[in-house]
């Protein structure tokens, strides 16, 4: 009877850290799925299934501090996931409309949206990661799962990108 309680009351504790975090870190979270994707119904897909996988894995995250990094790797790989197995490979050059950070400067720039959404997935990832949510480049390296070289390579591709795409919208 005791184990019983015991375990009611864990799950409790653990549903309250659930909420708490999606109070926190959900529209930031959200806003990156659509930053990966390029359109709300992926990122729908895709933050509904991350917090699916959160969910299952909730227990094993000790550290309330490496929360936000680790819903954050979450989101970016659904997104990812998603967009891989729908075979979008396709650009997409619908603006991004929704979110925070990046992506609410560009709600008011299309130019910049336009601009954001033809970069490549992990172009788009690492910009999001960077300007919009203010990651380090080794914290999004840990999300992304690769170097930081890697991170730096496509930031710097991304951002040159960008600086062409619009200097050629300016003309």
């Amino acid at each position: 009877m005791v184990a019983m309680f015991g375990r009611a009351a864990a799950d409790t504790a653990a549903d309250d850290d659930v909420h708490v975090a999606v109070a926190r870190f959900g529209a930031e979270l959200y806003g990156l799925a659509l930053a990966i994707t390029a359109n709300r119904a992926d990122a729908d897909d895709a933050y509904q299934s991350a917090w699916v996988d959160a969910m299952r894995h909730w227990d094993q995250l000790r550290v309330e501090s490496k929360r936000r990094a680790w819903l954050a790797a979450i989101v970016a790989r659904a997104a990812r996931r998603g967009r891989r197995q729908r075979g979008l490979w396709a650009r997409r050059i619908q603006p991004l409309r929704d979110g925070l950070g990046l992506a609410a400067v560009m709600e008011w720039d299309a130019t910049v949206a336009t601009a954001v959404a033809r970069l490549s997935r992990r172009q788009r990832a690492v910009v999001a990661l960077h300007y919009g949510q203010g990651y380090s480049l080794d914290e999004i390296a840990q999300i992304l799962r690769c170097g930081r070289g890697t991170v730096r390579t496509h930031l710097s591709r991304a951002l040159g990108s960008l600086r062409r795409s619009l200097r050629d919208d300016d003309a």
